[in-house]
């Protein structure tokens, strides 16, 4: 029985550890907080993500603990005006698609691989180079600053600034927001908005475009004032949503290339240690969870020399294929006031009127995948 360890507790570590643990490996967890938790987030389940949670067994808790994201809708900043709302649901052969907390996302996870006999260790800082010699395999789950990727890609190791930065907050869902994400998008900056926990709570957002000058830490904590007066120009509903901001966490937004190591012996990157990614098109979860299931299924098939290659080809191709969508998304949405924006909107507001249902079609490669049925 070979002996795996997986360094950190998030998305993409305690789900492969439960993949592999269910699959008879011994599994140890090393995270470096004391406690297993998330600070007060959203995130958005597409279905190429809930896929693999229905194959961990844990879909019908996932199911409980969220809500249907029946919609997409696009709105104009100074109003609120919608310019284009399109059916997420039936586009998606009522697949699921669900908004919900971090945190119980997170529970959930924990609770599954808990119930798969994981070892967890709080409180330890793992170093992956020493556990390779004592571990037949080290998965590297160490989140957007992984000191892995750095040590296996020591030519890539500086974080890019990408010219964003990003605030999160969660709310009373005062304003009675749908069931599904809105995004209200301006010149230089947007925000994203959906309910979670019952529809009790509003998940936010926010992203304007400026110079970040080195911080790339997401627990800071910002005065809701200052996020009140940079958003100050939005109207409609969102305006009574931003005085419900209590307590608001930002961090200036960075880059890596995909890195050109994705493993080495038996050490290997997963989620965002392997390839993190701007929240334009809100997949950093799901592909966390899809490498979890492929990394997973190579390792029970494969030997460790072959595992790496394998995987490479496998999520490569899609996940380049991701980054340029998100480059695509991270333009539309900041479109600079002037000719070419007023007929970009008039052309969603047509759109809107006439075919709502085509704007989800460019997406279906992403959303309809289901991870689970690929032939490894």
């Amino acid at each position: 029985m070979l002996k795996i360890a997986v360094i950190g507790a998030g998305v993409s570590g305690l789900s492969v550890a439960s993949l592999l643990a269910k699959a008879g490996y011994n599994i140890t967890v090393f995270e470096k907080s004391d406690a297993i938790s998330e600070i007060g987030a959203g995130v958005q389940i597409s279905p190429n993500g809930f896929c693999v949670l229905k194959e961990m067994g844990v879909s019908e808790r996932a199911l409980k603990k969220s809500i249907c994201n029946n919609s997409i809708a696009i709105c104009d900043y100074q109003k609120g005006k919608r310019l284009l709302q399109f059916e997420q649901r039936s586009a998606l052969g009522n697949k699921n698609f669900r908004l919900m907390h971090r945190a119980d996302l997170i529970d959930i996870l924990l609770e599954a691989a808990e119930s798969n006999k994981v070892s967890i260790k709080l409180g330890c800082s793992a170093d992956a180079s020493l556990l390779s010699d004592q571990y037949s395999i080290v998965i590297a789950a160490d989140g957007v600053h992984s000191k892995t990727r750095n040590f296996l890609n020591p030519s890539q190791r500086k974080n890019s600034d990408v010219g964003y930065f990003a605030w999160r907050a969660i709310v009373p869902n005062t304003i009675n927001h749908h069931d599904g994400v809105r995004v209200t998008v301006a010149p230089n900056k947007h925000v994203v908005s959906y309910p979670i926990r019952d529809r009790k709570k509003l998940n936010l957002v926010l992203i304007q475009e400026c110079k970040n000058e080195g911080v790339f830490e997401w627990s800071l904590e910002e005065s809701p004032d200052q996020v009140r007066r940079i958003f100050s120009d939005f109207g409609g509903d969102l305006g009574e949503a931003f005085c419900e901001i209590k307590k608001v966490n930002r961090w200036g937004l960075s880059s890596h290339n995909i890195p050109t190591n994705w493993g080495k012996d038996n050490i290997v990157l997963i989620g965002d240690a392997l390839h993190p990614m701007l929240p334009f098109l809100a997949q950093g979860a799901n592909f966390a969870l899809e490498d979890a299931f492929v990394l997973a299924k190579l390792i029970d098939l494969y030997t460790m020399e072959e595992v790496t290659d394998k995987y490479v080809q496998i999520r490569k191709p899609r996940l380049l294929r991701l980054m340029k969508q998100i480059k695509k998304n991270a333009w539309n949405f900041h479109l600079k006031r002037g000719f070419f924006r007023a007929c970009a909107h008039r052309g969603l507001v047509l759109l809107d009127k006439t075919l709502p249902q085509s704007a989800e079609r460019p997406f279906r490669w992403l959303y309809s995948h289901d991870i689970t049925k690929l032939n490894i």
